[in-house]
């Protein structure tokens, strides 16, 4: 009876003792650990969102039209936040262009998507030149030279303040609704002109990223972005442009001519054009129910 008393202590003092130790050893593990709960760790990657098929004879109105996200609005700071990759979360540019230098996605020249660009062209075509004139140390007689060199300043990733979509609106009868496609997006850079003195920026596009590529749809839905509203919620670029959580104008629409509208009207003008635009997308589904 001795022996097996023993033999059932001896086993409660091993279980008891490695239950401790494990304890000692989560909490080692967690120092760092920062919440009263701990979030699940799922490795498997998210999905994006899948479209509705949509069949071409079903479309029976279209309209391309070009708009521009600032990331200077209140809303739209999500792009542009944080300046330095915090965590799972980093702003528009640094997520392409660490995507881009790894191969990881596509560079296009231009909207049109039909000439792949190098990404480390593009960066370099972003940085600044101007010629300043260098003094040299005098000479032993006194005598102090002169020559002119050229100052070269990187782009920096702090000016990319604006994104640039294209998509397509359109009408589909079978669904009977007005639904919208992005085509693809490209970053804008202030680019500052001449020797710096002016003050004067040029928009620089960072070459266009083609929307639907199935890569640009991964990355999208694994990059998450900070959300003002909910801690607990998870959200990313992909709910970002799916939701259509940002605020943006319209810069064109698809014309005769191909032209953005600050190339025929300016001001207050330009600025109607851009809401007459947006009111037609409207009025084109409120149209639809009409008897």
């Amino acid at each position: 009876m001795k022996k097996m008393s023993l033999i059932l202590l001896s086993a409660l003092f091993l279980i008891s003792g490695n239950l401790f130790a494990q304890i000692v050893d989560d909490n080692d593990s967690n120092e760092e650990f920062d919440q009263f709960y701990e979030r699940p760790i799922v490795n498997k990657a998210k999905k994006p969102f899948v479209y509705p098929y949509v069949r071409a004879a079903d479309v029976v109105w279209e309209r391309v039209v070009w708009r521009v996200i600032d990331f200077r609005e209140k809303m739209n700071q999500v792009f542009y936040y944080p300046i330095e990759p915090e965590q799972a979360r980093m702003n528009m540019f640094s997520m392409i262009s660490s995507a881009a230098e790894q191969g990881l996605i596509k560079v296009y020249e231009d909207d049109e998507f039909k000439r792949e660009a190098d990404w480390n062209v593009i960066r370099e075509g972003a940085g600044s030149e101007r010629q300043e004139t260098v003094y040299d140390d005098p000479d032993l007689d006194g005598m102090q030279m002169s020559h002119d060199t050229t100052i070269r300043t990187d782009m920096a990733a702090s000016e990319v303040k604006t994104l640039r979509i294209k998509e397509r609106w359109f009408i589909d009868k079978q669904r009977s609704v007005r639904d919208v496609r992005i085509v693809g997006f490209t970053l804008i850079y202030n680019k500052l002109m001449g020797d710096g003195e002016s003050g004067e920026y040029n928009a620089y596009p960072l070459g266009w990223v083609r929307f639907n590529d199935p890569e640009v749809r991964d990355l999208l839905a694994n990059t998450e972005v900070y959300n003002p509203l909910n801690d607990a919620e998870r959200r990313t670029y992909d709910d970002v442009f799916q939701k259509r959580h940002f605020t943006s104008y319209v810069i064109r629409e698809s014309n005769t001519y191909g032209r953005r509208i600050d190339q025929y009207l300016t001001g207050m003008d330009a600025l109607y054009e851009s809401d007459r635009i947006e009111e037609l997308l409207f009025d084109m589904e409120q149209d639809m129910w009409e008897y």
